[in-house]
């Protein structure tokens, strides 16, 4: 953990509101990120970082200094999204919609000035397709590929933050990369 982190949360606990707000907004985006990917819904991903934080307000006399505290807090935020997934069974959405009564699909754009507008239309593509295939996966594949590749989280992070064995987050990375490859080369054929 970082000095600055650990400082942060030595504050909290005696209950400095500045030095909680600071810490909020350090990890918030991160937070938000992970809710966002889980639920994919903003409205939902906003409530669960809100969740997120007033739990770790209530536990900080429970937390463990020995442990990183981002991955504390993405155990909190991830074990939220998922308790909300079940309670909701709520699906993915594309971006891609219908409007009522029609047949015609639009898709949200997200514009990149500094790119062309094939380059765009190439890279929004493969980003829809690679979240559609990340949306397929089972939720216990799709945290551990999410907090690897979109958090940057190390094996031995992530195994802390799910509170799972380390060969059960590698077991799981490796499974998930391997339906994912599946199902990538069927749709190339």
């Amino acid at each position: 953990m970082s000095g600055e982190d650990a400082e942060l949360l030595r504050r909290c606990r005696e209950g400095d509101e500045r030095a909680y707000r600071k810490l909020v907004e350090r990890y918030q985006r991160q937070v938000y990120s992970i809710a966002m990917r889980m639920v994919r819904r903003a409205e939902d991903a906003e409530d669960l970082t809100q969740e997120s934080f007033v739990r770790v307000f209530r536990a900080l006399d429970r937390y463990d200094p020995a442990r990183p505290f981002a991955a504390w807090l993405y155990t909190i935020v991830t074990r939220l999204c998922i308790d909300h997934i079940r309670r909701r069974r709520v699906r993915p959405i594309s971006l891609s919609q219908r409007e009522a009564g029609s047949t015609e699909e639009y898709t949200i754009e997200i514009e990149d000035p500094a790119l062309g507008p094939d380059v765009q239309f190439s890279h929004r593509e493969e980003e829809r397709r690679a979240q559609e295939l990340i949306d397929s996966l089972p939720p216990h594949y799709r945290i551990v590929v999410m907090l690897r590749h979109q958090q940057d989280l190390s094996y031995e992070e992530i195994a802390s933050a799910l509170d799972l064995p380390l060969g059960t987050v590698k077991a799981r990375i490796h499974r998930a990369r391997a339906l994912l490859m599946r199902r990538i080369e069927g749709d190339a054929s």
